[in-house]
C-alpha cells in the first residue's frame, strides 16, 4: 500500500468530516473512499440532525458569507446535559432519540469549555456545508456507523493560521479496543502509536508516515476506547476547502492541537459517555 494512499484517504475524511470509528488502516482507506463517493452527508442533514438541534434550541449559525466562514469565540453551554438518560446503548444500535440529544449537548458544553482553555487565544467557524455550527453536537441518525455517535466539527484560527478539529464519540463494542490496538502494532501504513492511558485505557494516536514531505498536510489523530465509548479526535492544519480536485492545502505550520492537547482532550472524562 503506497503512502500517498494512506495519506490522501485521511485528508479526504477529515476535510469531509466523515471519522471512521476504528483507528485502522482499513477503516481509515475505507473512510476515505465513502467519503469520495459521500460528500453530500456533509451538507445534508437527517431526520436525527435536525431533532438533535431543535432540543438544542436550534443552535445553528448561518456559516460563511462571500468572505469566509465568520469566526468567534467558543459559545456557552446551552444547557446542563444532567445525567444520562435511562435506555440501552449497543455497538449495532442507534442512539434513541433521548440518548443522542443528551450525549449532544454533553458534547458542545465539553468542548465550549474545554477548547478555550487549550486555546486561549483561538477562536470558531462554522465548517462549510456542515448544517452545525462549530462545536457543536450533533447526531445525523440513522443506523450505525452514523446513528450510534455524536460528532462535532469546527475550523479553528489562531495567530498561526486555521486548521480544523472534528470530535466524535461513538458506542463501541469493548472487544474493539483489542482490535483496533492490535492492528496499530502492525500497520504499515501511515504512523500509529499505541499508549497506557489511566485505568488501562487504550490510546491510539495516528499521523502521517514518517518522511511525509515538510509542505503536506499533517493530522493528529487520536482514539480513546473505555467501556463502550469509543472516542475520536482529529486535528489538521488545513481550512478542509480542497485545492482543485485534491486533498486541502496546509493553512498552518502543525495541526490546531498539538499530540499532547488532542490525547488530553480526547481523555476528557465529561466524553466517557458511554460505560
Amino acid at each position: 500500500m503506497r503512502e500517498v494512499d494512506m495519506r490522501e484517504a485521511l485528508e479526504t475524511y477529515a476535510s469531509d468530516g466523515e471519522p471512521a470509528m476504528g483507528l485502522t488502516t482499513a477503516g481509515i482507506l475505507t473512510a476515505g473512499r465513502r467519503s469520495r463517493r459521500n460528500r453530500r452527508l456533509a451538507g445534508v442533514a437527517g431526520a436525527g440532525l435536525v431533532a438533535v438541534l431543535a432540543g438544542m434550541g436550534g443552535v445553528m449559525v448561518s456559516g460563511a458569507d462571500d468572505t469566509g466562514p465568520a469566526f468567534g469565540a467558543a459559545g456557552p453551554c446551552p444547557f446542563p446535559p444532567g445525567t444520562r438518560p435511562p435506555g440501552a446503548y449497543a455497538a449495532d444500535k442507534p442512539l434513541s432519540p433521548e440518548l443522542a440529544e443528551w450525549a449532544a449537548t454533553s458534547l458542545t458544553c465539553h468542548l465550549n469549555e474545554e477548547l478555550p482553555r487549550l486555546l486561549p487565544k483561538a477562536r470558531y467557524a462554522q465548517v462549510p456545508g456542515v448544517q452545525a455550527g462549530p462545536l457543536i453536537g450533533f447526531s445525523l441518525g440513522g443506523e450505525p456507523p452514523w446513528g450510534n455517535r455524536v460528532d462535532a466539527l469546527a475550523l479553528v484560527r489562531d495567530d498561526e493560521g486555521t486548521g480544523d478539529l472534528t470530535v466524535t464519540v461513538g458506542v463501541a463494542d469493548p472487544s474493539t479496543g483489542a482490535q483496533a490496538e492490535d492492528e496499530c502494532r502492525r500497520t504499515q501504513a501511515g504512523k500509529c502509536t499505541v499508549r497506557n492511558g489511566p485505568d488501562g485505557v487504550t490510546v491510539l494516536v495516528g499521523t502521517e508516515a514518517d518522511g511525509t514531505p515538510v509542505g503536506e498536510p499533517r493530522n493528529w489523530i487520536v482514539r480513546v476506547y473505555r467501556g463502550h465509548s469509543e472516542i475520536y479526535v482529529q486535528a489538521s492544519n488545513t481550512d478542509r476547502r480542497p485545492v482543485g480536485s485534491g486533498a486541502p492545502a496546509r493553512t498552518r505550520p502543525e495541526p490546531i492541537l498539538s499530540e499532547g492537547q488532542a490525547v488530553t482532550l480526547a481523555l476528557s472524562p465529561e466524553l466517557f459517555l458511554f460505560p
